[in-house]
């Protein structure tokens, strides 16, 4: 399908599916929950139970934890850890037990879980088996499984000088692909090695061992080869280059995209795409109050919105669901708890961000230069950041966040996300022949092959519909309508061209969420605002963005914003950022290195156009580096 047919099919979606594209905000943006009650108010826990290691294998270390203020109790950040949504990955005891393939040790061990950059906790009456956060046991169907919350993808660490600052809703760097792959290896090690698989059943069994012994390798096969297959649908096409994703991003659209085409054709696993465009985990402060909410605003966040990006979220980190139509059922079966994603996304509302001014008072962070850091603020109003990065009061109650579009042609970031999540194409399946909008009599049918976008949303909604019947607060979404601001101009939301563009949020906690850029290309502050240049140039010694650099290490650099970087020698557990490589691109956005264009703006803020109608632009002079220094001592501010 061209992108011809695809614009008029989508454009066709948009104005008749009963769901909307709202329905299908499935980035990364995630929240599940847990419990069956509202996240409690108290301060009764006193402690949020996390565990530091005095030192690890990417060279860092902590000696105690810190939480900054976020409006949130001790209490509701438990809750937040802990609280499911029905993600069934594989079955818990088996996860418990398992272990990693070259050694006796745990998979879950503190150890292996920190290297792949998951949180360490103590064991709490939550959390009984001292999992990492994010990591929870959830239940479906009568059987037992391990699965992921939110904050598995949305809880971060920040080290400074052996204090380690736990950030609630931050970008963390966990690193899910290596660990699903290292997740398959381990079952499949455990199914070869003998010992290994004795004492896997030993454990697992205990009392039931041996008679059980060979149902339960049965179970163990299953659940190797459903990670396997997982992991293989998610994999390049024969010939095209495999990119690794490494700490702090995930391609979350892929994935999920490729996970509701599997249900749809269960008998083809080749109905799928390359999930090969991985992005930055989104920070979570002000998620509710967004507009759009996505890196390139797939699914708007008014009415119930929310449900829709949720629900997406949670199929993408493993929940049980069946497309199938069943008779005597509303919408489609499967494992999702809407309450919980509902009672999440009221959490969320009152979460804050951080600030490096309150932890420099607690003497965890050196104090801001607030001479420079004014001299940054001009800096930042002359470039017109202000403009894109819309200033908002974090503590207030009734902000509201209206998104600012660029399109890619205008700021040039790497383009691999935005057009995959357009263009991405796959058998119906089940879904063929069914009404865009079944309570139209007009509507269009599915073709044999669609976008996987309204498929994604029709399964969405079918399961929200399905699930129904949970018992859930009223919706109170702030969102009551949205315009889409693509270039400083409001644009048609449903017109799919709009999508080729990404987001710039505010930038509230901007200073705890390297690496930077839609991709986590750039790794600090500081060197966003440097050019992007060839390794030539760089050798040559002129001042640039790096093409390689390190992902993994925690310490934060107070100079640059980002963190540090260290020889990978010396740390192999680290990653290696190769910018050359397809989607790793870090050019873009380089306003302040006078190389993207800037839009001539009226009085009005909107673009003056010449006689053709096309927006003017111009190039701003590079900055120095006494003001970069400058305009990062004022992104601290914020």
């Amino acid at each position: 399908m061209d992108f011809h047919t695809r614009y008029h099919f989508l454009s066709s979606f948009f104005r008749h599916s009963p769901f909307r594209i709202a329905h299908l905000a499935v980035a990364i943006t995630l929240t599940g929950i847990s419990a069956c009650t509202f996240p409690p108010q108290d301060t009764n826990v006193g402690e949020r139970n996390a565990k530091v290691l005095q030192q690890d294998s990417l060279g860092d270390s902590a000696e105690r934890v810190v939480y900054p203020e976020q409006n949130w109790s001790a209490a509701e950040s438990v809750w937040f850890y802990n609280a499911t949504q029905g993600s069934n990955l594989i079955p818990y005891d088996l996860f418990l037990h398992l272990e990693l393939p070259d050694r006796e040790q745990l998979f879950r061990s503190d150890e292996n879980m920190n290297r792949l950059r998951y949180l360490p906790q103590k064991a709490s009456a939550e959390n009984p088996d001292s999992l990492p956060v994010g990591w929870v046991k959830d239940n479906y169907e009568g059987k037992e499984y391990i699965g992921f919350t939110c904050a598995a993808c949305h809880t971060s660490q920040v080290n400074y000088k052996g204090t380690a600052i736990r950030i609630d809703g931050g970008a963390p760097l966990a690193d899910m692909d290596l660990m699903l792959k290292n997740l398959a290896s381990s079952l499949q090690a455990s199914i070869d090695q003998p010992k290994k698989f004795e004492r896997l059943a030993r454990n697992v069994l205990k009392e039931k061992y041996p008679e059980q012994k060979e149902a339960f390798r049965a179970e163990l096969v299953q659940a190797a080869q459903q990670i396997h297959r997982y992991n293989q649908a998610n994999e390049p096409r024969v010939g095209e280059q495999s990119v690794a994703y490494g700490y702090a991003r995930l391609d979350a659209f892929g994935r999920i995209y490729n996970r509701i085409l599997n249900h749809l054709t269960p008998q083809d696993p080749a109905n799928v795409n390359p999930a090969n465009a991985p992005v930055s985990y989104p920070f979570l402060w002000d998620t509710p109050q967004h507009d759009f909410v996505q890196w390139n605003g797939i699914g708007d966040n008014e009415g119930d919105g929310p449900i829709g990006r949720n629900v997406g979220e949670a199929l993408g980190v493993f929940a049980s669901f069946d497309l199938h139509q069943q008779d005597g059922i509303r919408g489609y079966r499967s494992s999702v708890n809407i309450r919980n994603l509902q009672l999440m996304e009221h959490s969320l509302a009152n979460l804050w961000s951080p600030r490096w001014e309150d932890l420099s008072r607690q003497q965890v962070l050196p104090p801001i230069n607030q001479a420079l850091a004014e001299k940054g603020r001009t800096i930042f109003m002359e470039y017109q950041c202000l403009g894109c990065h819309s200033a908002i009061e974090r503590t207030d109650p009734n902000r509201r966040v209206i998104a600012q579009f660029s399109s890619l042609q205008t700021i040039g970031t790497d383009p691999l996300m935005a057009i995959n999540a357009l263009k991405y194409t796959g058998k119906s399946g089940l879904f063929q022949g069914q009404k865009l909008d079944p309570r139209d009599p007009s509507s269009k049918n599915f073709d044999a092959v669609t976008p996987v976008l309204p498929a994604l949303s029709l399964a969405t909604g079918g399961i929200a519909a399905g699930a129904s019947g949970q018992s859930a607060p009223a919706s109170d979404n702030p969102i009551k309508s949205t315009q889409r601001h693509l270039d400083y101009e409001v644009v048609n939301k449903k017109d799919p061209r709009t999508l080729i563009a990404y987001k710039a949020r505010p930038l509230n906690g901007i200073w705890a969420t390297a690496p930077y850029l839609h991709n986590g290309s750039v790794p600090s502050l500081y060197e966003l605002f440097l050019p992007s240049c060839s390794d030539g140039e760089i050798a040559g010694g002129k001042a640039c963005r790096p093409n390689r650099f390190t992902v993994g290490a925690l310490e934060l650099d107070p100079i640059k914003v980002g963190f540090v970087q260290r020889d990978p020698a010396r740390y192999p557990s680290l990653f290696v950022f190769d910018t050359s490589l397809p989607g790793n691109s870090n050019k873009g956005h380089e306003y302040t290195a006078g190389v993207t264009p800037v839009f001539v703006l009226d009085s009005n803020g909107r673009p003056v156009k010449d006689a053709d109608g096309k927006p003017q632009m111009r190039k701003l002079p590079p900055i120095n580096d006494d003001q970069r220094l400058a305009l990062v001592e004022y992104l601290k501010t914020l």
